[in-house]
């Protein structure tokens, strides 16, 4: 499901394509956010402006959940 997300500084998104990014910074203008800085897994990062941003058919990453996830599979490697 895909939604118009408000971007939040630290956490994670997936776009269509299932790319992964972070939102890095903001910053504001009159009118509130003005512009984002979002960083891909890979390191790159990109400025996009706000508008762009409403444009992103996005989804927000669990990445706590992706951890517990990996924690649980590394301790099912561990007993057996």
């Amino acid at each position: 499901m895909h939604s118009s997300q408000d971007p939040i500084i630290n956490n994670w998104y997936t776009n269509l394509t299932g790319k992964l990014f972070k939102v890095r910074m903001a910053s504001y203008d009159e009118n509130g956010i003005g512009s984002l800085v979002i960083e891909y897994i890979d390191g790159s990062r990109q400025i996009i402006s706000r508008q762009e941003w409403e444009c992103l058919k996005l989804m927000r990453h669990n990445s706590s959940r992706t951890r517990q996830k990996r924690a649980s599979e590394n301790q099912e490697e561990l007993t057996h």
